[in-house]
């Protein structure tokens, strides 16, 4: 659907496609283990043919160029968030698919995984592939998209749509893990297969304040629950940095689902964590900023903001890139649940 609201929401800028295929996990749900002191209605959990239902409709819609279509199907507070860093309003992703001008011949939705943050909230996870242009240039295909869904009575609403470019690269041998530190190339320029394969190593997980070698505290944002997020982010990158698997323990959710900036998909804390201290990565200090929160569900939101790092994963240096986590508060603690990045612009 970012084809969908990528094109439209950022206006979708050509870049070349680099990265690692993800899993092809068919109809796959991740349910979200750990305890909620908060109790909550018992709700049932989507399941992935219902919202690959929900998500090929909205794809259907972009493609008609029918902006009434995204009245009903965002959340009033939904959250666009481009390359650039621009965060996009319902109304502002609206007119901007309302007046698209890419013409898109056909599509295709694969490979579905859902994350169950909540009983109130899901992120589905899938390959997309699109055959049209944009302004005259060819749509990327294919990508890696995560839609976050909301319950709001008795329907599933689109609380965040993003994508990221897929490239397959031959195997080296190696662990082409994604890093969710801005291991991320830059994304203007040619890039072989053998450094994608360095870079997609290890981005880390979210974290939120801005953050660097030393354990200084987060600055404050003047919002509270940006300033929470933010914190979480931070001991998340620093953990990452100093390879601490503990503190990347303690900072996401069992069942944490990975996007790197490369497209590749990872599933689950155990995997994730290993993926990120198998010591490819060799970082002196990381930096997270320009976070902005939503809370989109009770005791679940979620964070977007700006991750860069001075260091290298492999031969490659770090680069910056715009992530996106979701957070689930678990008594006092929030843990992210899900991280999605793409290449900063």
């Amino acid at each position: 659907m970012k084809i969908l609201l990528k094109v439209s929401l950022l206006s979708f800028a050509a870049f070349a496609l680099i990265g690692c295929a993800p899993a092809a996990n068919t109809n796959t749900v991740v349910t979200n283990t750990n305890t909620n002191t908060n109790t909550a209605p018992k709700a049932t959990a989507p399941t992935a043919d219902s919202l690959m239902a929900l998500e090929t409709k909205a794809f259907d819609a972009w493609k008609a160029k029918d902006g009434k279509f995204f009245e009903g199907f965002l959340t009033d507070n939904f959250v666009g968030f481009d390359d650039k860093g621009k965060r996009s309003t319902r109304t502002e992703a609206v007119k901007m698919i309302t007046e698209d001008k890419c013409e898109v011949k056909s599509y295709t939705i694969t490979e579905p995984r859902v994350t169950v943050a909540s009983p109130d909230v899901a992120v589905l996870t899938t390959k997309a592939t699109a055959d049209g242009t944009c302004e005259g240039k060819k749509l990327p295909s294919p990508v890696t998209t995560a839609t976050v869904y909301v319950r709001s009575g008795d329907v599933w609403k689109a609380a965040y749509h993003n994508e990221v470019a897929i490239v397959e690269t031959p195997s080296t041998g190696g662990n082409t893990a994604n890093s969710n530190t801005a291991a991320a190339i830059d994304t203007k320029k040619e890039t072989t297969p053998a450094a994608s394969a360095d870079v997609a190593k290890k981005e880390m997980p979210a974290a939120n304040a801005t953050a660097s070698n030393s354990n200084t505290a987060a600055p404050s944002t003047g919002d509270a629950l940006t300033d929470a997020l933010m914190a979480v982010e931070k001991k998340g990158w620093e953990a990452w940095m100093k390879q601490d698997a503990k503190g990347l323990e303690d900072a996401t959710s069992k069942d944490v689902m990975f996007v790197d900036s490369m497209g590749k998909a990872t599933a689950g804390q155990s995997s994730v964590i290993k993926m990120w201290t198998d010591g490819s990565c060799k970082v002196s200090s990381v930096n997270v900023s320009d976070g902005k929160a939503t809370m989109i569900a009770n005791n679940v939101a979620i964070l977007t903001f700006k991750g860069a790092g001075e260091g290298t994963c492999g031969t490659t240096k770090l680069k910056p890139l715009w992530a996106t986590s979701v957070s689930i508060k678990e008594g006092d603690v929030w843990k992210v649940v899900y991280i999605f990045e793409t290449p900063a612009a």
